[in-house]
């Protein structure tokens, strides 16, 4: 049996379209209002598998109703009901299963039904072969974005702006990011009213894509906005930004807890993924990790563990490779080491680099090196 909500500011026309659908045998009627707030109010608490919406409602139509409830519950099925054709479009845009003009006729209304019960028996079908989630899901932000059960399914993107999508809302610290900027974030360019359909249908395929591994209620949607409920699901980029922030607020930072903090760092944020939003972000992350992998040399070449500081500099040599800062913790590792001619190895390294930028090297750096080799 089909369980179905009405939607009519008309009582008469909710009697009668209640009275059709009794007649069908196949659709049981668990709710009704006639009005958008109110139908809000009961849905959260109804789960039904298809919404019968009027179209033409003061305060807030069909339409309208239809985009709340679609953000709060990707099931459920819509049908649109209206005494007028040029609603047709619209209707679809929404991504609804049919739409029914009014007077209704009982054989137009059967072929509806017959169309929803395709839909809801096939998704009840896949719903029945979906494993239950079990563990964390891991999201890498850093290096190669990934996502997926450890020692389970890894996330397979349907389309490239789901996963851009995915990736800004990971990205946002559990803050809830309104419409519209998710709007400008992904499509900048794009007619404000088409880019809504395209962002309502891209969380509709994102929360399908997460319900194959059991994750299919983390994509929330709260006053015009959204966010990740990050309750079982580990995301690098937030670890290492919140461990870095404790080491900012330490007194004496610990090397021991610097490199804890580092090794989420497996390469540039979103690193294969050319996002204009995330550009900050990664300069940020960059810096970040450039400044503490130096703190950390510094911090293993006074407690003369040097070969740890020289892995240190090298690091913070990845992330700048200009700044003689590094070269410097490098060469004076080196010489705690006692291999000076690797010393001659990194000074010719940052002279090749310095020309690039076609300048000389400071005179601490030169004067570090001939101290060290003279």
């Amino acid at each position: 049996m089909i369980t179905a909500f009405l939607v009519d500011d008309e009582e008469h026309a909710l009697t009668i379209l209640e009275l059709f659908l009794q007649r069908s045998g196949e659709v049981e009627v668990i709710g009704r209002s006639n009005n958008g707030f109110d139908a809000i109010r009961q849905l959260g608490e109804l789960k039904p598998d298809v919404l019968f919406l009027d179209i033409e409602m003061p305060e807030m139509n069909g339409l309208e109703l239809a985009e709340v409830v679609r953000n709060v519950n990707t099931d459920v099925q819509i049908v649109f009901v209206t005494a007028y054709d040029q609603y047709a479009i619209s209707a679809f845009e929404h991504a609804a299963v049919d739409y029914l003009l009014k007077p209704l006729e009982a054989d137009r209304l059967s072929k509806t039904i017959a169309r929803l019960r395709h839909t809801i028996d096939k998704m009840r079908g896949a719903e029945r072969t979906l494993a239950p989630a079990v563990g964390r899901m891991s999201v890498q932000l850093f290096g190669p974005m990934s996502v997926g059960i450890e020692g389970g399914p890894w996330l397979k993107w349907r389309t490239a702006k789901e996963k851009e999508l995915f990736a800004y809302l990971a990205s946002q610290d559990e803050k809830r990011v309104h419409r519209d900027r998710l709007i400008e974030a992904l499509w900048p360019d794009e007619n404000y009213q088409k880019a809504k359909i395209y962002l309502h249908t891209c969380i509709s395929l994102l929360r399908k894509n997460l319900k194959r591994i059991g994750f299919g209620e983390v994509v929330k949607y709260v006053n015009e906005g959204y966010f990740l409920d990050t309750e079982r699901i580990d995301v690098d980029a937030r670890f290492l930004a919140g461990r870095l922030q404790k080491l900012k607020e330490a007194e004496h930072p610990e090397a021991a807890e610097i490199e804890k903090a580092l090794l989420y760092y497996r390469g540039p944020f979103l690193q294969e993924d050319d996002y204009l939003w995330a550009e900050q972000q990664t300069g940020a992350f960059e810096k970040s990790v450039y400044e503490w992998s130096l703190t950390l040399g510094k911090i293993r070449l006074n407690e003369r563990e040097y070969d740890k500081a020289a892995k240190a500099a090298e690091k913070a040599i990845e992330r700048s490779p200009y700044d003689e800062e590094a070269y410097r913790l490098l060469m004076s590792s080196y010489r705690g080491l006692g291999m000076n001619d690797r010393v001659h190895v990194v000074y010719r390294k940052l002279l090749d680099k310095l020309e690039e930028l076609q300048v000389k090297p400071s005179d601490s750096s030169r004067m570090l090196y001939e101290e060290i080799c003279e």
